[in-house]
């Protein structure tokens, strides 16, 4: 599966005046401006096939996937906790894989509280492992998105833990596509709201890169294929602040664009 860009749809139908969408999810692989619908499993160890041959134009892209499981990682980037000799490990977290939207979904602000966006690269796990190496780790990503780690203030200090900061329904934006096969060690990164740049990094700032992560994280999880792992934010994102009506974008190079709008419910 080396350098496939997958999606997961719907088909819009219909006439070109009264296009509704199809019930059924599909993946399929986009090549040039088409997308082409898997006969089988993703996570398959053997090559995918696919048949239908698709206009974008006549397809929504939805999350490329619905996680198992999500586990992020916080203070993973050298340039958010400063240059140092060794560092400390990062803290993890989840995030409810109800919290998942895909491209173009709204993220809803349920209450009046400060509320920031977090670029990230996730990781797509394939096979099922647990404590493996970082020389066996490669064999067990099916590939990469990008993520949006959207984060709301401490409710009060209380939540120590993250929960209701990090898990609030839209508050984990994934797509538009997982990439295999990609070199993630240095691809430039950009967080931007109404098209002003918040945050703008590179994936070789992590402490922990893709190996490390998910050896690191099978030592106390088992990992399944489609848990997802959010490798971290770049510095500045606190300062990411949305408000309803905003439309951001967290991009990562070579992996895509993920554009989400902002609306409040409260």
């Amino acid at each position: 599966m080396n350098s496939l860009k997958i999606v997961r749809y719907r088909l819009r139908t219909g006439e070109d005046d009264v296009k509704h969408l199809g019930d059924e999810l599909h993946y399929g692989i986009v090549r040039d401006n088409t997308v082409t619908r898997l006969e089988n499993s993703i996570y398959d160890e053997k090559p995918v096939t696919g048949s239908d041959e698709i206009d974008m134009d006549d397809i929504e892209l939805l999350a490329p996937l619905q996680p198992g499981k999500i586990i992020a990682l916080g203070y993973n980037y050298k340039d958010l906790v400063g240059e140092r000799e060794t560092y400390d490990e990062p803290v993890i977290f989840f995030k409810p894989p109800s919290a998942v939207i895909g491209p173009g979904d709204d993220i809803v602000l349920r209450e009046n509280k400060k509320v920031w966006t977090e670029v990230e690269l996730a990781i797509i796990i394939k096979k099922q492992c647990r404590n493996v190496t970082p020389e066996q780790a490669p064999n067990y990503i099916l590939g990469y998105t990008v993520a949006n780690d959207v984060t709301m203030s401490n409710c009060l200090g209380r939540d120590h833990h993250l929960a209701r900061s990090k898990g609030w329904d839209t508050f984990c934006p994934l797509g538009p596509a997982i990439v295999s096969g990609a070199d993630t060690s240095a691809l430039p990164m950009t967080n931007t709201i109404n098209g002003t740049v918040m945050q703008q990094s590179a994936t070789d700032k992590r402490i922990l890169g893709d190996a490390d992560v998910v050896s690191f994280l099978s030592r106390f999880f088992t990992l399944y294929p489609g848990d997802v792992i959010l490798t971290g934010t770049p510095a500045n994102a606190e300062s990411s602040v949305i408000t309803g009506g905003e439309v951001v974008e967290v991009s990562i190079d070579g992996i895509g664009t993920l554009t989400n709008t902002v609306r409040t419910d409260y």
